[in-house]
């Protein structure tokens, strides 16, 4: 069993109480992780987290062995999955919901009603959410009455991370940092935006399992290279191709790291040989906008604000217009999570143990798109930058 986050199950048994549920149910990976200690290797594990009493996680048996080692507080009991003596997995995970009951009934249930954007079990190939099925036995098994939608409750306990979820996202963004660093080191004339990739997720993997007792390390790197891939940038994905760096040409990196299920989110931005005088002044008013963004975050301040403060610098270098997107949003048991969203207009006050990304960045097809990102801890006083990392343009 791995350390107990007692503070996380408080909080959560305290809004539970103020909403008067009796018990949540869940099937997604990241509440799973997030409510008993276990990252799900495949999407089949559930959870039954009653507001008193002890809490059960219904886990395939292939889940089993890992659960066991990583589950709190929860007693751990697995099912026949995936091979041929296996039963219906629905009326197996029904009758275990059942058998955690004891014969109550009870009133109020939280499920996860309204999550269309969610994060993957280890196992990220095949992903299982809720749906019509999930719909169905939930109903059976509690009454239609009894069901109540904890989608707000949710994301309102997971946006102010405990001491321990801020460790293991520091773990996620410092494990990034090597994939930043590989990457840093890589960028070069005639090196291919794949084998950038294959770098980077080479350098996580190896460098990132172990690293501060993590156990189950993923990377997802995506690198844009030349004027026209990186001019598109923006958009929330790259598409990393074949297409070898020439001299001047910009080498743009998304990188998504999990560590036992906590997510980081970081970019940078690389030039092959000697950059050009407008790449240099595009670079430091990035820089300059996430500074000054930064900067801008203690308790208290609105999200609008923060991206204010990104976006005035752009303005003022002559690149407001090139800045197409968000200046950040939340992170943690997601790769994106809804709160914070720090986008113009926003009045989410921010709270100490948020996490965001701080991402300003500019793009145009006449010399291509940059970014630079970061994961902010919002701390009693300012802001934490996790996982520091070096941001250049080119070597000097």
């Amino acid at each position: 069993m791995l350390s107990i986050d007692h503070e996380r199950l408080k909080r959560v048994r305290q809004v539970m109480e103020r909403e008067q549920l009796d018990a949540l149910v869940c099937r997604l990976p990241e509440h799973v992780r997030f409510l008993s200690g276990h990252w799900p290797l495949v999407g089949w594990t559930w959870l039954w987290f009653p507001r008193v009493g002890r809490p059960v996680c219904i886990v395939p048996h292939c889940d089993a062995h890992e659960a066991e080692q990583e589950l709190w507080e929860a007693t751990c009991d697995a099912f026949r999955f995936g091979v041929l003596t296996a039963g219906n997995p629905y009326e197996e995970i029904a009758r275990r919901l059942q058998s955690a009951l004891r014969g109550r009934r009870p009133r109020r249930v939280g499920y996860e009603g309204d999550f269309e954007a969610v994060a993957p079990p280890w196992n990220a190939a095949e992903p299982a959410i809720p749906a019509a099925a999930t719909r169905r036995l939930l109903r059976e098994v509690f009454g239609a009455r009894a069901l109540v939608d904890a989608t707000p409750l949710l994301n309102e306990l997971r946006a102010r991370k405990t001491p321990h979820e801020q460790q293991r996202m520091r773990i996620a963004s410092e494990i990034a940092a090597f994939g930043l660093e590989t990457f840093r080191r890589k960028v070069d004339v005639g090196v291919s935006g794949v084998e950038l990739v294959a770098h980077v997720e080479r350098a996580v993997l190896l460098q990132g399992t172990g690293y501060r007792g993590a156990r189950r390390v993923r990377a997802f790197a995506q690198v844009a290279t030349g004027r026209q891939e990186t001019a598109a940038g923006y958009r929330p994905m790259e598409i990393s191709s074949l297409r070898k760096l020439r001299p001047r040409d910009l080498a743009l990196l998304e990188l998504g790291v999990v560590a036992d299920g906590f997510w980081s989110d970081r970019t940078r931005v690389r030039v092959a040989g000697q950059p050009t005088s407008r790449h240099r002044d595009v670079f430091d008013a990035v820089v300059k906008a996430q500074e000054a963004a930064i900067a801008a975050v203690r308790p208290g301040a609105a999200a609008g604000a923060v991206d204010r403060a990104a976006r005035a610098v752009m303005r003022a270098r002559g690149y407001g217009k090139e800045f197409l997107h968000v200046t950040g949003h939340g992170l943690g048991l997601r790769y994106h999570e809804p709160v914070p969203l720090l986008a113009p207009g926003v009045t989410t006050v921010l709270e100490k143990g948020m996490v965001h990304s701080v991402e300003p960045g500019a793009y145009a097809p006449q010399w291509g798109g940059m970014r630079v990102e970061d994961d902010i801890l919002v701390t009693a006083t300012g802001a934490e930058v996790l996982g520091p990392a070096r941001k250049e343009l080119a070597t000097p």
